[in-house]
């Protein structure tokens, strides 16, 4: 029982129960009280506290005792508890100018100078931090920020940054370009932006902007030629791009095993060699404290592919195994209609008939069809045949099993799509379709200005949907505005190693913005997902997320110019989501479009396309998300509080509103994967490029998945028009209390890469 109490000054002093009830009344003042339990906490504290303690090492006891409630309320209470003893240990006893943090951050070596005045630091201290938003932040956000994203010296163990100071030291970036007489103003939007959860930042953007390391790139997508040179450019771009702090897709366009060399000089030895070459590498350098991450992406006619396929599974032999590394599994609508169907496909690739390669990979369904029944007709083309079906099972068998083998549509990724050019594959994440064109030799990565090899390269951003309110297209549209020119300056102005990328990334101009907090926004309205009302509300907030956004790409377009390459898309012509998304989803509910889309293809021929080549992706979010203390990207809720880890960090997380509106959370586990897959085909429609697609399935009172089920979940998937799958989420506990997911290598690719939100 805690008795006596040392003050900062060293001052022992009677312990006196009023002066914390006061901290706990301030901290839980705009709670409901039935919701804050003030009383049960400082009873708790103080029977648990030894008879002296430093007043520090009270509060910190109030907070831990606050936070294990589990609770929102009580994660709220702890975050303002916290949020003033971290404002104490960073700031001082007194809040100083704005100007002595960051001349002490600079001095550091940890923050540049950006070249703001002294008078303009001056106004920045006047007009735009605002040090009390800390006071509104969870405690799993402030412990986030401050382990993950804020300047520190790991080694003398000083932290240089609250949250604020973080998003002033990005706004500041963001705008230090700009004309000096809008600068400040500017500055201003930025950090209300960024500071008031309004924008989501990705993970590159909150630890390297403002500072030395000018890595700002999210996503890397590359594919390389059947040559030992462009094999050897493809390593050099996973390596180097992994230490920018880029997540990775690779795609290896080359020969199985056994196939000729040298005109059978000797026999080729296949992927695995390579893959395992390029999983070392991702691993060689430290994203945020770990390795970087790559997902590699194979052909499902491929002659290895049943071995490639069960590369993660700890029953494959050892030396057949690639751990650390994630595959996501190439098909097209051919591959599903022959596993439904029951029938053989013969397996082929680059080598082997490279015009039918070809077709596979550009996703011209009728022309790989024309093609696949000219070689099943050729008894001179030799055919291995396997069984789709089979195929197909292991596959779905696979996704579930070890959660990291992900698909991607390769038809529907390039017919749902504003590129004239081929998607070949997508990133870590399985969220972003660009193009992509292998390098044939190594010169050619220094050199801007040629045409010769292309690394599809996207920045990322996000919109928090519930910080926006419904009726306010205006803030809508001003919030799409700052989060492309977040990301326009971003391309512009990071340090590309590799010169020819920055050259494409800058001709491109490729950006991915997608939605978080949605799980939130249908629990406050209480509407389930998989209702009519759902997928309506779903349906609604897709569609003015997806027209604001190229509202807004179309107003930068006409300040700034549009993307140099825009004639390599279809925008240039008035392409629009509407014109190509699969229409069987329009068979899910009766959807009704609310803006005049129109008009705005007028508006876009008119100005001969937009400011980027992309625009729209739904990404994981898993890191920054928590950063805002908002639901991850569009996907429902697993719990109403988990512990959330990310590397060496692990936080208490609770749901926003979960005990005063838990109710309208529906679970992801009471989802069918039929309304999952009507779920994300929905944003798909919506979407110019693709989805982090999770799926979950409730395994716990029978493990066992039907062959006939896995079949189900294909054809879905493809009826509907999803481009990509990502996570496959297994809920193996059995009882309320300790559900916690099995997720095999869950949060090793997202939770912290550079392709993470």
């Amino acid at each position: 029982m805690i008795k006596r109490i040392i003050k900062r000054d060293g001052r022992i002093e009677r312990f006196d129960i009023l002066k914390p009830g006061a901290w706990l009344h301030f901290c839980a003042s705009d709670i409901d009280p039935d919701l804050a339990d003030i009383s049960g906490i400082l009873i708790e504290a103080c029977k648990a506290g030894s008879e002296e303690m430093t007043s520090n090492e009270f509060q910190r006891l109030l907070i831990t005792i606050s936070v294990s409630r589990g609770t929102d309320s009580s994660n709220k209470i702890a975050g303002k508890l916290y949020a003033s003893l971290m404002q104490k240990e960073i700031l001082g006893d007194e809040i100083k100018p704005v100007a002595f943090y960051i001349n002490r951050a600079i001095d550091s070596g940890l923050m540049v100078d950006m070249g703001y005045t002294k008078e303009e630091l001056a106004s920045i201290n006047e007009s735009v931090i605002d040090h009390n938003r800390d006071m509104n932040m969870t405690y799993y956000s402030l412990q986030h920020i401050l382990s993950k994203y804020a300047l520190c010296d790991k080694k003398k163990k000083i932290t240089y940054e609250t949250p604020q100071l973080a998003c002033l030291r990005m706004a500041m970036e963001l705008a230090k370009n700009e004309p000096k007489e809008t600068r400040i103003s500017e500055v201003k939007s930025f950090y209300d932006e960024l500071s008031s959860g309004r924008i989501n930042a990705p993970t590159p953007n909150w630890k390297n902007l403002g500072t030395p390391s000018r890595g700002l790139a999210s996503c890397c997508l590359y594919a390389v030629d059947d040559t030992a040179k462009s094999i050897a450019v493809g390593h050099t771009i996973v390596e180097t791009m992994t230490y920018m702090s880029a997540g990775i897709g690779g795609k290896l366009m080359i020969r199985s095993v056994g196939d000729q060399v040298r005109g059978g000089a000797f026999l080729h030895q296949g992927k695995q060699p390579y893959q395992v070459a390029s999983r070392a590498l991702s691993k060689a350098n430290l994203q945020g404290g770990r390795g970087g991450a790559c997902t590699e992406y194979i052909d499902v006619y491929d002659p290895e592919i049943k071995t490639m396929v069960m590369y993660q599974n700890p029953r494959t032999p050892t030396d057949k195994q690639i751990r650390g590394m994630h595959f996501a599994v190439i098909i097209n609508k051919f591959f599903v209609k022959k596993a439904l169907q029951d029938d053989n496909i013969f397996t082929f690739n680059v080598h082997t008939a490279k015009d039918l390669y070809e077709a596979f990979s550009c996703g011209d369904d009728g022309l790989f069809e024309e093609l696949y029944e000219k070689y099943l007709n050729d008894d001179s083309f030799k055919k291995n045949f396997i069984s789709a079906r089979e195929l197909m099972v292991q596959i779905g068998s696979q996704c579930w099993e070890v959660a990291t083998v992900y698909l991607f549509n390769i038809s529907e990724a390039n017919s749902h799509t504003p590129f004239k050019e081929t998607i070949y594959s997508s990133n870590l994440c399985t969220e972003i379709t660009n193009p992509t064109k292998p390098y044939k030799n190594m010169p050619d990565l220094y050199k801007g200005g040629h045409h010769n090899g292309e690394v599809g390269l996207c920045s990322l951003g996000g919109i928090v949907y519930t910080r926006i309110p419904e009726n306010d297209d205006v803030q809508y549209l001003k919030s799409c505005i700052y989060t492309l020119k977040m990301i326009d300056y971003c391309i512009h102005n990071s340090h590309y190693e590799l010169p020819h990328i920055g050259y494409t990334a800058k001709n491109r101009m490729n950006s991915a913005v997608g939605l978080l907090d949605i799980a939130n926004h249908m629990a406050k309205k209480f509407i389930p997902y998989n209702t009519k009302a759902g997928f309506i509300e779903l349906h609604r907030v897709a569609e003015r997320h997806a027209y604001h956004m190229i509202k807004a790409a179309l107003i930068l377009g006409k300040e700034r110019g549009n993307a140099p390459w825009i004639d390599k898309t279809k925008w240039a012509d008035g392409w629009l989501p509407i014109d190509t998304y699969n229409k069987n989803v329009d068979n899910i509910a009766q959807f009704t479009n609310q803006y005049d889309w129109e008009e705005l293809r007028r508006e876009i021929i008119e100005n001969g396309g937009i400011r980027f080549s992309s625009l729209i992706a739904h990404m994981p979010t898993e890191s920054s998300s928590k950063a805002a203390g908002v639901m991850n990207g569009i996907y429902p809720a697993r719990q109403l509080s988990m512990v959330k880890t990310d590397g060496t960090n692990a936080v208490e997380w609770t749901a926003p509103g979960g005990d005063i509106y838990g109710a309208g959370y529906q679970s992801a586990w009471e989802l069918s994967i039929l309304d999952q897959v009507k779920i994300y085909a929905i944003f798909q429609k919506w979407a110019d490029q693709s989805i982090s697609a999770d799926f979950y399935r409730d395994r716990s009172a029978n493990f066992e998945i039907k062959h006939s089920e896995l079949l189900d979940e294909f054809a879905a998937f493809s009826h509907y028009g999803l481009k990509s799958r990502y996570y496959s989420n297994s809920l193996t506990s059995s009882g309320e209390d300790d559900q916690q997911p099995f997720i095999g290598n869950s949060g090793s690719a997202c939770s912290g890469g550079g392709c993470t939100l």
